[in-house]
């Protein structure tokens, strides 16, 4: 069966299959539990092929795992209780209310709705009318008067992901459904080295959030033979680390922190700009390409501009910033021809009517025309807006009197349009 596809990491995925990694039955199954997109009747399918179709094996005793004997019976018993919980948050027996809450693509955090249903179906009727950037709806079932709800986590297309009770009392069920996979504890060969920017792409903000130069992965990273066996005996999904150097949003200060589960860890493929700069300099520091001089100046250096761009006043015109020295002003050199093409340095444009949108676009973002470039005769393009003098005389008419040059080849063209440049340019002079 194909269990690469429920690794939730692109780069992870791509590695162990590269790599024919050979996954056991326990592997299989977890795998298949923690995957982020898959629905639960896939994962109740792929559990069921696991005891078909792989060795069934013991599940030791862990430091939050119940020994058992085994697996593909503890799988037959998980998919039972899921399902009892499955349906009973589909139930309605008129003493229940539903709410829902949304996680946007542009965010991860979670949204509360406004309104309470009574079913399911009423709920799902309104989560229908949220807007199309919804990336995941959470449905809640509760009991009134009571604090117990059952939560179901949903793609937008209502595909079921999951289901989670508040709280399980039975303890042989709280064991089954809650301790056993997150007690389970591995070691997946990932393709990653210091010094990577890594991110968990379902994780852009927050503590912990968008990316961060690894300084170590699972038990890479980790010089005492002590601590990865006690990893080995005693670690849970918990353990299962990513660590390294983040950065805080607000202000861009570096801090070390931990981050799990590392199976979600993909290389950062975005622009790094902004304050992001500093994990530029900070990868090529970890992995030696830069010392820490050099490192310590590009901290301090990103840190202060965009400080600096921060301190920058917001409600002033961009002409008033240019006139306070705060930003530079713009240039333009505009060539209008409708064949010969433009010299380096110059916007082209072929007719007159598109260099006037270019004129007028250029006065209302504060951009300098230096120079205007004529040519007369402009061929069919001449049906938008006329030959080049059309331009000149749009000018006169408007009193702005930017610098012209000529580079039409028809003398009485030329004539023309430098005659009228010395009534009305020369008088600015």
């Amino acid at each position: 069966m194909n269990i690469y596809r429920f690794i939730n990491s692109r780069d992870i995925r791509e590695h162990l299959k590269k790599n024919g990694y050979a996954f056991s039955s326990l592997e299989a199954a977890w795998l298949v539990y923690q995957c982020r997109t898959t629905s639960l009747a896939e994962k109740h399918a792929a559990w069921q092929e696991i005891i078909e179709n792989m060795p069934d094996c013991k599940i030791e005793r862990r430091q939050n795992t119940q020994p058992r004997e085994s697996l593909h019976t503890f799988l037959q018993e998980y998919m039972a209780l899921q399902n009892m919980y499955i349906e009973e948050l589909y139930h309605t027996d008129g003493h229940t209310v539903y709410q829902y809450r949304c996680v946007y693509n542009d965010s991860g955090d979670w949204y509360d709705g406004e309104a309470v249903f009574s079913s399911f179906d009423a709920c799902c009727s309104a989560i229908h009318n949220e807007e199309e950037d919804v990336r995941k709806i959470a449905v809640r079932k509760r009991r009134v008067d009571e604090s117990f709800y059952l939560e179901g986590i949903m793609l937008p297309d209502k595909t079921l992901l999951s289901v989670e009770p508040s709280r399980i009392d039975n303890e042989y069920e709280f064991d089954l459904y809650r301790q056993s996979f997150d007690g389970f504890w591995f070691d997946f060969p990932v393709p990653f080295q210091r010094g990577d920017i890594l991110w968990d792409p379902e994780r852009q903000t927050g503590f912990c959030g968008g990316p961060f130069v690894m300084e170590g992965i699972a038990l890479e990273g980790i010089s005492s033979e002590r601590a990865k066996e006690n990893l080995r005996k005693y670690g849970d999904t918990s353990d299962m680390n990513a660590w390294g150097e983040f950065q805080r949003e607000d202000d861009g200060q570096i801090y070390s922190e931990v981050m799990d589960n590392y199976m979600d860890c993909e290389y950062y493929r975005g622009e790094l700009t902004g304050k992001r700069r500093i994990l530029t300099a900070l990868s090529s520091f970890v992995k030696g390409k830069i010392d820490v001089c050099l490192f310590a100046c590009a901290y301090h250096q990103i840190l202060t501009e965009e400080y600096a761009k921060g301190c920058m006043p917001g409600c002033y015109t961009k002409e008033g910033m240019i006139l306070a020295g705060l930003a530079q002003q713009e240039h333009r050199k505009i060539w209008l021809d409708d064949v010969r093409e433009a010299p380096a340095g110059y916007v082209h444009c072929r007719s007159v009517n598109e260099a006037k949108k270019l004129i007028l676009q250029c006065e209302k973002e504060c951009i300098a025309i230096d120079l205007i470039d004529c040519d007369h005769d402009l061929g069919d393009y001449a049906r938008d807006g006329g030959d080049g003098i059309r331009l000149i005389d749009w000018l006169a008419e408007r009193k702005t009197y930017y610098p012209i040059a000529l580079h039409t080849m028809n003398p009485v063209g030329r004539e023309t349009m430098q005659r009228e440049i010395d009534r009305y340019w020369r008088k600015r002079s």
